[in-house]
């Protein structure tokens, strides 16, 4: 059984076991969402996210919506970058985020990134899909 630490502002809670672990706030509410299975968020629509690596740019082409397009799902749409990026990322990102939108997505729920291997970077986009969440849904 998971305890609960007191819900912060935005209404999300971190798990007792996560923080107990030592991770950053952001982590631990990330890991508290993987150990609930996304419970951790009361009646908020599903989050998808999709990751394309440049070695495998094909892969844009199974970004798609999830369901009804105009229900409120919330998309991520994230380009791997190397040390050294080919000039097709940008392209890549666009193609994802295009391919949503061209099926009914509103432009709003789509969050593109280019990141990094780099934890701070992965980190910071996750807090922000963490505040889209927390803004767009809050607990009752």
């Amino acid at each position: 059984m998971t305890t609960r630490a007191p819900s912060p502002a935005g209404g999300l809670a971190t798990s007792g076991p996560a923080l107990a672990s030592g991770h950053a706030r952001i982590t631990a509410l990330w890991e508290s969402l993987r150990e609930t299975g996304g419970r951790g968020v009361a009646k908020g629509p599903p989050v998808y996210v999709f990751v394309v690596g440049q070695d495998r740019p094909d892969a844009v082409d199974s970004i798609r919506a999830i369901g009804d397009p105009a229900s409120p799902h919330l998309y991520g749409v994230v380009v791997a970058v190397p040390d050294r990026p080919s000039p097709l990322t940008g392209s890549l990102l666009y193609q994802g985020v295009q391919r949503l939108t061209d099926a009914g997505v509103k432009a709003g729920m789509v969050e593109p990134a280019l990141l990094h291997a780099v934890p701070e970077e992965c980190e910071r986009y996750a807090r922000r899909l963490l505040e889209r969440l927390q803004g767009a849904y809050p607990k009752a």
